[in-house]
């Protein structure tokens, strides 16, 4: 939208100011200021239009991965109950099956609650006996004829004595309430997972009930335990809906946000918050500025024209960056399903989840007691989901592994495998939690490439010649070697860049880099650290005494002038030599030590090298 308001102001009305025509002027600055204060309104319009998108898209995915999670919770604690009568099944079953499944942190305690309300079993050993039938959620499910998920506010636990949200489910022995089986999970370790998703200091995700009670809030959670939200709102007052906004000010900090929430299928509502304040600041400065340069430059006829084109060039940068970074979220929003398959000593498929079909594509009837070769290999040469699982006796394994779907489609997976053991140590199951990685491991390249090497001359950068130099020095302890580290600064780079701008200076960092490559080894390594500075890494035999011609080639090297784009430039270099291990036992200290030698050779004059 921006970008189609701005050219009605270089088309007529500039066409008029140019004419010079007095009456004209003053007619194109009225059209001029008028499409202005129209393009800052519609400016902050679109951007808080972008901002409730986002808001949006950030709660869906968030409610995703909650929901997951619960999914995974429902499924250890109808795991639980299925055997709530024998007291070794939960503690060695459902506890292997817990600790396979879920984070250790995330949950606090796997513990029953008899028919009369005392507590019959906790996973933390032995406790004194204890009244839980006043709890809300017992209450709820004893009363409650179906077979709820009933997942409570947060409560202060008698035994744990941290706060906990306990998801509960009712426990019914011929058709009679028999007790409740229920979890204790860490709000804070949950809103810990939940606060990769913020992008602001004082956005949030809240997790709130039906009722609004508030469950999960990743912006000072311990403050709003026990809070209600206002009953007026949407989300309460209409239970249909599945998903929408609004824009209010907060209860605690009094912050005012914007709000997107959507249902999750288990009645939970997760809203996510996004800082109006933080979020507009950039789009309202950039309005400010755009209305004091037309107040200042209206004055004079010919500078109104300029100040509008530079205005047009900034809003279309700052529209496009703004775009750019949308996108960018949505790309990092990307959340991944989780499946769970048990199987039994014979590598026979016991039991499945619904995201293991959602991955797979194959249900729990076509799955269940066949054996784990029937699910079909990827790409040939690869390995297999049965192979990675091996023989029965293989406690804890994990690893990629190259799967096919139902559909014929290959996919890349990740399974974590774990043995369920009984009493006597024997490997009685096996859990393995499956995640579809395919296109995880493609963006894994791209990330490491770019996190490891300089986007300007395609060289190592700083993180890369650190971890390379610790693998050289590592190596030379062990073979009685030695390390060479050169420490180059290019002088005269300065005049270049300030000269002939810094297109040209970055051509030259170009040249220079491949020059530097030209005068190594493959197994030596070249780095660029940032700037005008380079590192060269060498592994040498011990007693080496090339290093001084060495470092006098480079200081040659780079005295040779240079041409970029029609220019002839010269330019030289200072080196500083440091060598393993008489210089330093680490990569950091031999990366000091030849910087204060390269500060000793530019002291003495530059295009020098020192040791």
């Amino acid at each position: 939208m921006i970008s189609r308001l701005f050219p009605k102001l270089s088309t007529q009305p500039l066409q008029l100011i140019r004419l010079g025509i007095a009456g004209a002027t003053l007619l194109a600055l009225g059209i001029a200021w008028y499409d202005l204060l129209q393009s800052v309104e519609q400016n902050e319009y679109d951007t808080r239009a972008r901002v409730r998108a986002q808001a949006l898209l950030q709660s869906r995915v968030a409610a995703e991965t909650v929901q997951a999670t619960l999914d995974r919770f429902d499924f250890v604690l109808r795991t639980a109950r299925a055997s709530a009568g024998d007291r070794l099944a939960i503690e060695t079953l459902r506890e292997q099956v817990l600790a396979a499944a879920m984070p250790s942190d995330l949950i606090l305690q796997l513990f029953r609650i008899d028919a009369a309300g005392y507590l019959s079993y906790s996973s933390l050993g032995e406790a004194p006996r204890n009244f839980l039938g006043d709890r809300a959620y017992f209450t709820r499910l004893a009363s409650d004829a179906g077979d709820s998920l009933v997942i409570s506010p947060p409560v202060l636990g008698r035994l744990t004595g941290k706060w906990s949200l306990q998801i509960a489910r009712a426990v019914r022995r011929n058709g009679q309430f028999d007790g409740v089986v229920s979890l204790a999970v860490s709000p804070d370790a949950w809103t810990a997972q939940l606060a990769r998703f913020e992008s602001a200091p004082h956005d949030t995700l809240t997790l709130v009930d039906a009722t609004g009670h508030v469950l999960l809030r990743t912006l000072d959670p311990g403050a709003h335990y026990g809070k209600q939200a206002p009953q007026q709102r949407e989300y309460i007052t209409r239970p249909d809906l599945r998903e929408g906004d609004y824009v209010a000010h907060a209860t605690v900090d009094g912050i005012l946000r914007q709000y997107g929430w959507t249902r999750l299928p288990s009645g939970l509502v997760m809203m996510s918050g996004i800082a109006l304040d933080d979020a507009l600041a950039p789009m309202r400065a950039q309005n400010a500025w755009a209305l004091e340069r037309g107040a200042m430059f209206s004055l004079l006829f010919m500078l109104v024209i300029g100040a509008l084109l530079v205005a047009l060039r900034r809003y279309e940068r700052v529209v496009h960056d703004l775009a750019s970074h949308e996108a960018h979220l949505r790309g990092v929003l990307d959340n991944m399903a989780e499946g769970i398959m048990i199987i039994d000593t014979e590598n026979r498929i016991v039991d499945i989840n619904p995201a293991f079909s959602a991955i797979t594509g194959f249900g729990i009837d076509e799955l269940r007691g066949q054996h784990i070769s029937t699910l079909p290999a990827g790409r040939a040469g690869g390995c297999s989901l049965a192979e990675l699982l091996g023989p029965a006796e293989l406690h804890h394994q994990r690893g990629d592994f190259d799967g096919r779907r139902r559909d014929g489609e290959a996919y890349t997976g990740h399974a974590m495998i774990s043995a369920v053991l009984d009493a006597e140590n024997h490997v009685t199951h096996r859990v393995a939690l499956i995640s579809d990685v395919t296109e995880l491991r493609r963006r894994d390249g791209e990330i490491w490439q770019r996190a490891n090497f300089d986007r300007l001359t395609g060289l190592p950068n700083r993180s890369l010649i650190n971890d390379r130099l610790e693998s050289m020095v590592h190596h030379a302890k062990r073979q009685h070697a030695e390390v060479v580290v050169l420490f180059i600064d290019l002088d005269r780079f300065k005049p270049v860049n300030d000269s002939f701008g810094h297109d040209i200076g970055d051509l030259l960092l170009q040249q220079v880099a491949k020059r530097l490559q030209r005068l190594f080894r493959d197994e030596d390594t070249v780095a660029r650290l940032g700037g005008d500075e380079f590192v060269v890494a060498m592994p040498a035999q011990a007693g080496s005494t090339a290093v001084g011609p060495t470092a006098a080639k480079v200081v040659d090297a780079l005295s040779q002038p240079f041409e970029v784009e029609g220019h002839t430039l010269r330019i030289a270099c200072s080196v500083g030599v440091a060598r393993f291990p008489a210089d330093g036992e680490n990569a950091e200290r031999l990366l000091s030590a030849a910087d204060h030698a390269m500060y000793r050779a530019k002291n003495t004059g530059r295009a020098r090298w020192s040791a």
